[in-house]
């Protein structure tokens, strides 16, 4: 798998890299309005060490260790993915909020996550495909993602965001149905059936204060929480 030892975003319009970097869904990617009833209603956001945050909604209570491990199985044919990114923030991070539209489902049903740039100015993040979504194990977090022998790993496109604007991903919340949603790379895949469980789902696409004062060694995160009935 390849990893990045520096991110190098490029500043390109969001319109050629939506279209380089395979978007996920057929839907428009501006996310204006606040969120409604049955969205999330918290009033504040914490970093993983459980430091509350300034006001934004959409947070439940902070793990200390914002890493994943891999999945604990996989269909034949894969292996699991490596996360090497690490999870800094629920809710918000570095001027883009990322929420869950339902914040409990049921196996099957539909999956809808906005990442919306807050910042009031244009800004950038790396392209779309760069999330992740992990499951609550006893002990730790695990990605539910694998990939095949020959993986090319994430390309570093970059995409410009006006204020307001950002990324909207919808998938039928399915093996078959989360698979489909990273089409952009047919060698890589959910690993196994997805059960009921405490989720999060995780985009790496931003750059922190934390990442650039690291020299980008480590890919830092923000993520939203969603549980799973079956």
């Amino acid at each position: 798998m390849c990893r990045p030892t520096r991110r190098k975003l490029l500043t390109v319009t969001a319109t050629l890299s939506c279209a380089a970097a395979g978007c996920l869904s057929t839907t428009g990617t501006r996310n204006g309005p606040e969120p409604t009833t049955g969205q999330q209603t918290t009033s504040h956001t914490e970093t993983v060490s459980g430091t509350p945050a300034p006001t934004e909604p959409g947070t439940t209570a902070p793990v200390t260790d914002g890493s994943a491990g891999t999945a604990e199985s996989c269909r034949d044919g894969y292996q699991s993915i490596e996360p090497y990114w690490v999870v800094e923030s629920y809710g918000r991070l570095a001027g883009y909020r990322l929420a869950i539209e339902d914040r409990s489902m049921s196996v099957g049903e539909t999956l809808v996550a906005t990442l919306e740039n807050v910042s009031g100015e244009t800004n950038s993040t790396g392209n779309k495909g760069k999330f992740d979504i992990q499951y609550r194990d006893t002990d730790r977090w695990r990605t539910v993602f694998g990939r095949e022998e020959v993986f090319a790993g994430w390309s570093d496109e970059g995409v410009t965001h006006s204020p307001g604007d950002g990324f909207r991903w919808e998938l039928t919340f399915t093996q078959d149905g989360a698979s489909d949603a990273v089409r952009h790379s047919p060698t890589y895949q959910v690993c196994a059936p997805l059960r009921s469980g405490e989720y999060r789902f995780v985009y790496w696409g931003v750059t922190s204060e934390k990442e650039a004062e690291t020299d980008y060694e480590t890919d830092y995160g923000v993520a939203a929480r969603f549980s799973v009935r079956s």
